[in-house]
This record gives structure tokens, C-alpha cells and sequence, in this order.
């Protein structure tokens, strides 16, 4: 299976998926991508689950400075090889991120797509305890519908639907560390 970038520098090029990925369906990576670049143009961006590759890359050609931390060993060759024949600029790393949280530094956009058959709003609440989303950034945690996530203190959360899956955006208030 392949995808297509989007936007950016690498508009319009296909990439290849690995087999263990379920990609982010287009429409919820036009909107995303769209609601980006009205709230944050630019920054530090920091894909917890790497999967495809998709939201990545994505970011990358759109010009965010990219990590992306991906725990098949597969997948993670795959996406090195993709970012490389883009000629797009993006880290990957070979881990698991909910063991990599304490230890991540903080970034301006953190998006979170964890396998549906994790407990989805329990990693949410760790990726928010964590400190990896920088005071003023945002965390975009995309699930299922039916799996609603939990408001946290110190953040603004806005639901936005997609089909059947939606996205929780969590923006963290700017004077969270201050003081």
C-alpha cells in the first residue's frame, strides 16, 4: 500500500506503508494539516506512534522539525527509507513511546495514535503528565469516537470528528511551568 503527501515540499508523492499501519484516513490528515497552519505554522513536532508514517511526513514536508517514535523495528526501516527518498528532514526513533515519555524533550505539537487496543485515555493522561507538550503547545490525540478522552487540568480541550474517528486537541496553557 502507499499513501501521498498532502502539502509541502513533497506534495503529491507517493510513499510506501508498512504492513503492520493503520494509517490516518486523508480527510482527518487534510483537516489536521489545515487546522495546523492557522494555530501553529511552525515548531517542534513529536509523532508518538509512527505507524505509516503518514502524520510524520506529512509534518516534515510541511517544514515542522520532526521526531517520530515508532516501536516495530520494520516499520521504523521503512519510515527511514520514506523520509530519505522524500528528501524530507525527520528523526525516527526505535522505541516505545510510553517508556520514552519521561525522557522525550518538550515539543510544540505532540500527536498521539496509539494502537486501538491500547487503553487510549489512560496513555493520554501520561502524555499530558509528562511534560513532552512545551508550555503553549498542543497535543493532538487521535481515537475512536466511542473512546472519549478526559479533560486535563493546565489544558483547553476541543473534540473534533472525523467518521469514525476524532481528534482530542489539548492546548497547554502558556504559564504551566511559570512561577
Amino acid at each position: 500500500m502507499s499513501l501521498r503527501i498532502l502539502g509541502g515540499v513533497a506534495r503529491g508523492r507517493a510513499f510506501s506503508v508498512p504492513d503492520s499501519a493503520r494509517p490516518s484516513g486523508v480527510r482527518l490528515r487534510k483537516s489536521l494539516f489545515d487546522l495546523l497552519a492557522v494555530r501553529s505554522p511552525e515548531g517542534r513536532f513529536l509523532d508518538l506512534h509512527g505507524g505509516s508514517g503518514a502524520v510524520a511526513l506529512e509534518a516534515a514536508s510541511r517544514g515542522y522539525e520532526v521526531m517520530v517514535v515508532e516501536r516495530d523495528p520494520a516499520a521504523v526501516r521503512t519510515l527511514t527509507a520514506n523520509a530519505k527518498a522524500l528528501g524530507l528532514k525527520a528523526l525516527v526513533v526505535q522505541g516505545d513511546s510510553g517508556a520514552m515519555l519521561g525522557h522525550l524533550p518538550p515539543h510544540d505539537l505532540v500527536f498521539s495514535d496509539p494502537p486501538y487496543t491500547q487503553d487510549i485515555p489512560a496513555f493520554t493522561a501520561r502524555v499530558l503528565a509528562s511534560g513532552v507538550v512545551a508550555p503553549g503547545g498542543l497535543l493532538i490525540a487521535q481515537h475512536p469516537i466511542q473512546t472519549p478522552l478526559p479533560d486535563a487540568e493546565g489544558y483547553d480541550l476541543e473534540r473534533r470528528v472525523y467518521g469514525s474517528n476524532a481528534l482530542s486537541l489539548y492546548t497547554r496553557d502558556d504559564e504551566a511551568d511559570a512561577g
